[in-house]
């Protein structure tokens, strides 16, 4: 690329060439992120990490809706197998429904909303890692919403990943349980 931009005599060929290259390395991104943790997958399917269930709110509750209320960019799988970059992001609302949104990476910033019900994790392992090291542990978060299978890939970041399941499981137990009486669920209405 850079040798032919080197010869290129016009504007509209270096700019050609430019665009070219960058759609590459976009491409190259994606199949990066794609490969970084390979399905490693044990009698046809993947690994399920539970999540514990405890009726009480920690005290960083608050701290972590507000961290998942801001959102962030992750790769989703959507429903139809799309694996896509998207600002992800997650609310309680006021009806007590765990609300997820899904943007757009564009100057519309279109965004899609999901109900959330359930939530549980695969675990995914590099196929190229020879021993067992917790750094070589992808993560998924897999989210039964109206909308279908909606997949988060935390990739290897674990602290990223307790904090949000953690956060969506403490938001679904508050959803459907009486603890929702006893906690004002308004400071939570982003809507």
């Amino acid at each position: 690329m850079i040798g032919s931009a080197m010869t290129g005599t016009s504007v509209s060929e270096i700019l050609t060439l430019t665009a070219s290259a960058t759609t590459s390395l976009g491409g190259a991104a994606t199949l990066k992120a794609r490969r970084g943790c390979k399905i490693n997958r044990l009698n046809g399917s993947a690994p399920v990490l539970p999540i514990e269930d405890s009726s009480y709110l920690p005290p960083e509750f608050d701290k972590n809706t507000s961290i998942l209320a801001k959102g962030t960019d992750l790769f989703v799988e959507t429903p139809d197998g799309d694996f896509k970059a998207r600002t992800v992001s997650m609310v309680l609302n006021k009806d007590g429904q765990v609300i997820l949104k899904m943007k757009k990476h564009n100057l519309l910033r279109t965004k899609k909303l999901s109900i959330v019900t359930n939530v549980h994790v695969e675990l995914y392992k590099d196929s190229d890692s020879e021993d067992n090291n917790i750094e070589d542990t992808c993560y998924l978060i897999v989210l039964r919403t109206n909308r279908g299978a909606i997949k988060l890939d935390m990739a290897d970041d674990y602290s990223r990943y307790k904090t949000w399941v953690t956060t969506i499981q403490h938001m679904l137990t508050l959803s459907s349980s009486s603890l929702r009486t006893n906690y004002d669920l308004t400071f939570y209405n982003k809507n």
